[in-house]
């Protein structure tokens, strides 16, 4: 999409992070109190190591994704989302593209994701990356059906 850019969380945002991942978990009905911690505290996950990405398009912001460290070889992607009117376009896969690019810079081993089932365009997008879905076993979040990794090094 022509005039996009991916930038790293700036706080100034924001409002637009939360917004963008509140509308998809509301609307699918999977927003439980696990997810307020990332998305009104997002500086707490920074400051342990975390990335979060945002999506500009011309002064809007259109998607966010964000990448959690669970060990030195291990991460997770949290809350990829797209607004509505911008879904279609790429711009999930250039923030998934995006989030793997940044893994292998870190020389992770593994990117893992937990997901529901309802979000069946965006499992489509993560099978088009590679990920693989595996066993889900003790997920922070209630709503969590489906779990994906990609095994970057081995």
């Amino acid at each position: 999409m022509k005039g996009l850019r991916i930038k790293a969380y700036e706080d100034k945002f924001h409002k637009q992070f939360r917004d963008i991942s509140s509308d998809w978990l509301l609307k699918y009905d999977l927003y439980e109190d696990s997810d307020s911690q990332l998305l009104d505290h997002p500086q707490e996950y920074l400051d342990r190591g975390a990335s979060i990405f945002l999506a500009h398009l011309k002064d809007e912001i259109v998607g966010t994704v964000s990448i959690n460290p669970i060990s030195r070889s291990v991460c997770e992607i949290l809350k990829l989302g797209v607004v509505d009117t911008y879904k279609g376009f790429g711009i999930g896969e250039k923030l998934m593209r995006l989030c793997i690019e940044t893994c292998q810079e870190k020389e992770v081993e593994l990117i893992t994701l937990e997901t529901n089932s309802k979000l069946e365009s965006a499992i489509r997008l993560y099978a088009k990356l590679g990920f693989v879905h595996v066993e889900l076993i003790d997920s922070l979040y209630a709503s969590a059906d489906v779990k994906m990794e990609l095994r970057l090094r081995r």
